[in-house]
């Protein structure tokens, strides 16, 4: 069997970076997710002595992780097969043996953990047993952890958890389960368990800090109540809230880094899946714009590390581009070094990456990316639909995106109703009916490709994981007549089995999503169950999941297929050992799988290139 992969291949495989987390009072310190060892894992480096170390060698890899403040230790969710239900374990910075730091409780699903500054106190919130909960965890004088201790429990979705630096606080929002979206912000003694401060909040609201002023009670976080998200200084005591405006803002802001003892903050503006880096001055209310001037940067709250010289470490990447490690230099940030650049393997492909927009059919503007291959193969055409609902695609690289090009089809990701950077009415038009405006979104970007002649037609295949898997499965039963072929990955095939095999952080989203619980709103359930539309289906579908998926579990999997086949449609199903955020983890996983996406693609449009342009249809 030969080793020699091909060009599409060798891109997945080649060394990356993923993201980077630096600690919050030591930011030279940081975690980096690399696949160097064969398989995206924790790293450790510092920017200051080179130190670098891996931390974790799971047989699935490790996508998350979250750093002490003094960067002393590395937190993450130990999970059996990818599965995403484990114990938070704590390893020290420069490599060492890993503790359990809950060992007296059950599995949970969870993230990430907000630890205080001396380290001798945490919290995360987890989903056990039915039920979001927010835990505190002590240490020792010797750092061994103690019993947990639960400090507050809901079914609502908790869409943050964060620690004061003295240890003194715990800060939790909670999202209401209606279709509109009311936050509700409480903040606990972490002595006493009660609860200080209760407020409610308009949109969505994710706290990100306390302040690192002890005396000052002061928390930044992120909130879209004004129609777009705008980062928000919450001061309990005085119950107000400044929200951070500026006529340069022009999309949804999201804060990358609190520079607190500069009283600046480091942002980035998203604005129709374009983004911009910002530095906002808090005291002199103005904005500068730094750093590259197209491209991609990571949006999660303290993704930039800002180094004693005050130069600004950040990630970014383009669609031509293979993600770096960029340093932009002090006072005016116009000066970039490249300090990390992977070494890409193969060549990528040069063909622009051209933004567009369409009308819907309620003639709501919605945007998306195209490119086209320099061989076209007939007009065939993937429309890539990504995951969330509540993600972006912007100007970013892609190693999916690359091999479809490679192999002769055009490529288009489309931002959906749901989709960041467009506003909160778009993201909350999917609320109370999913599915629906996510579909009309996908048809529409479909005939515009078909009118300006860029698809034929006859050759469109329908692409996507997760949610974009959900949706894709939703367009072939919904309007069959439109696609050649459909390739769901970890998808939505029946959202009421889904509902009641998830665990509770995704049970409060959905009731969120559709209004209820099934057993409150069941015809809603019903109406965009892909399932519902079994009898529809004419193109061929290809299913890749994973059998220890806890986000979109394998019964709804099983169950769809087999009233599929009943009804005598074309369905293949594919398990791979491993769960929904494992085989992204897993380089090997990840490749069979776009092999098996590829065969299906080419089976279906066959194999032949040919150098045609089409007028339309």
């Amino acid at each position: 069997m030969s080793n020699i992969k091909e060009q599409w291949e060798q891109r997945f495989y080649d060394h990356t970076i993923l993201w980077m987390n630096p600690a919050l009072n030591a930011p030279h310190r940081v975690i980096l997710v690399s696949n160097s060892s064969g398989k995206f894992q924790l790293h450790s480096y510092d920017f200051i002595t080179k130190f670098s170390r891996q931390l974790t060698k799971k047989s699935q890899g490790t996508l998350f992780g979250s750093i002490s403040p003094d960067g002393e230790y590395i937190f993450y969710l130990n999970d059996l097969k990818g599965g995403e239900y484990g114990h938070f374990m704590r390893v020290p910075f420069v490599g060492g043996h890993a503790i359990d730091i809950t060992p007296s409780l059950p599995p949970y699903y969870s993230y990430e953990v907000s630890v205080n500054d001396t380290g001798n106190l945490l919290c995360f919130s987890a989903s056990i047993e039915n039920k979001n909960r927010v835990y505190l965890v002590p240490f020792n004088s010797k750092g061994n952890p103690l019993i947990p201790r639960l400090l507050y429990e809901s079914i609502k979705s908790i869409q943050g958890s964060i620690m004061s630096p003295d240890g003194k606080f715990t800060c939790i929002s909670l999202s209401s389960s209606g279709t509109k979206t009311i936050s509700e912000v409480l903040i606990f003694d972490n002595i006493t368990g009660n609860i200080i401060y209760k407020s409610n909040i308009k949109g969505s609201y994710i706290p990100h800090a306390f302040s690192k002023k002890s005396s000052v009670l002061e928390i930044l976080g992120l909130s879209n109540a004004g129609g777009s998200y705008r980062p928000i200084l919450l001061y309990p005591k005085k119950k107000t809230i400044r929200e951070i405006k500026d006529s340069f803002f022009k999309g949804d802001i999201f804060v990358m880094r609190w520079i607190e003892d500069e009283q600046k903050l480091l942002l980035c503006d998203v604005h129709q899946a374009k983004q911009q880096l910002l530095l906002y001055d808090l005291k002199k209310h103005n904005v500068k714009r730094i750093g590259p001037t197209f491209g991609a940067f990571d949006l999660f709250f303290n993704s930039a590390a800002i180094l004693p010289d005050k130069s600004i470490i950040i990630r970014w990447h383009s669609f031509e581009t293979p993600p770096k490690i960029l340093k932009l230099h002090y006072p005016s940030y116009k000066k970039v070094t490249n300090i990390y650049s992977p070494i890409s393997t193969v060549k990528i492909n040069s063909t622009k990456f051209e933004s567009v927009n369409f009308r819907s059919s309620d003639g709501k503007k919605v945007q998306m990316w195209v490119a086209q291959p320099k061989v076209k193969r007939n007009g065939s055409f993937i429309i890539d639909i990504h995951g969330g609902p509540h993600g972006v695609v912007g100007d970013e690289f892609s190693p999916k995106a690359q091999m479809w090009l490679d192999k002769g089809f055009g490529y288009c990701a489309v931002n959906y109703r749901g989709s960041i950077g467009f506003g909160k009415e778009f993201i909350e038009d999917i609320y109370g009916n999913p599915g629906k405006w996510e579909v009309e979104d996908i048809v529409a970007a479909r005939n515009w490709l078909v009118k300006k002649g860029l698809a034929n037609p006859k050759q469109i295949i329908l692409s996507g994981w997760s949610w974009g898997g959900y949706v894709a499965l939703l367009a072939l039963g919904k309007y069959p007549n439109l696609w050649v072929g459909g390739i769901a990955g970890t998808p939505i095939a029946d959202c009421i089995l889904q509902y009641e095999d998830e665990p509770a952080f995704f049970q409060a989203l959905d009731q969120k999503r559709f209004g209820g619980t099934p057993a409150k709103v069941l015809n809603i359930y019903i109406k965009s169950s892909p399932i519902t539309y079994a009898k529809n289906f004419q193109a061929p579908i290809l299913i890749l999941h994973g059998e220890n998926d806890v986000r979109c579990p394998p019964r709804q999997i099983v169950h769809f297929e087999k009233i599929l086949k009943k009804e005598g449609k074309k369905i293949i199903v594919k398990k791979f050992a491993s769960g929904h955020a494992g085989e992204f983890a897993n380089t090997k996983i990840r490749v069979s799988n776009i092999k098996a996406a590829l065969d299906f693609a080419m089976n279906i449009i066959g194999k032949a290139p040919q150098r045609t342009t089409l007028r339309g249809a």
